[in-house]
């Protein structure tokens, strides 16, 4: 199966990005949106063809009480396709992300499997995060799974890294960096 990865970075200026698979494939998408201006992006994923897959991860790093918005939309219009998506947030100051997921499987793609997840970490006080998973299944025979998790750094695992001799500080920039290490491992520019 023909492999393929594509890195997009979203900005106020170019904030939708489309990919529409016409033959099998295996596809690896990561998008980036980062920054301190506040706009709405939007990523549609169309699996057009029988048996294509596509993992798409997009990583929300707003800065300086920027408020970004992001709509996706994983299409499965034909038999065996699957998606894995992950919508991975780093919110601090006062930033908001509001996050809306649609999952799509038309009447004919039977065999189907989706997959929708957002990750948010909140550092510290007035974040707010947003999260709407949707499915709208037209076929029987498929999976459609999603899921949420909002949170801070958990006291217990600070506890943790400083009895191993780091200062509180130094706990919670290793947890961040953890948390943010996924990002940097899939970009491939």
């Amino acid at each position: 199966m023909k492999q393929k990865h594509i890195f997009k970075e979203l900005t106020e200026d170019h904030p939708s990005y489309t990919y529409i698979m016409t033959e099998k494939e295996n596809t690896h998408i990561d998008i980036l949106i980062k920054g301190s201006v506040s706009f709405s992006g939007e990523v549609n994923i169309h699996l057009n063809t029988i048996g294509g897959t596509a993992f798409v991860r997009c990583y929300l790093l707003p800065e300086h009480h920027a408020a970004i918005k992001l709509i996706t939309h994983q299409m499965h219009n034909a038999p065996k396709t699957k998606s894995d998506l992950l919508v991975r947030s780093l919110v601090k100051d006062t930033s908001s992300v509001t996050y809306k997921g649609n999952v799509y499987i038309a009447k004919l793609a039977k065999g189907s499997d989706a997959y929708q997840k957002n990750e948010n970490l909140v550092i510290g006080d007035g974040c707010v995060i947003s999260s709407e998973p949707t499915l709208e299944i037209l076929s029987n025979d498929v999976r459609c799974t999603h899921g949420v998790t909002t949170g801070s750094i958990p006291e217990d695992i600070l506890w943790y890294l400083k009895t191993r001799g780091l200062t509180d500080i130094q706990a919670k920039e290793l947890y961040v960096q953890g948390f943010i290490h996924d990002i940097i491992s899939h970009i491939h520019e």
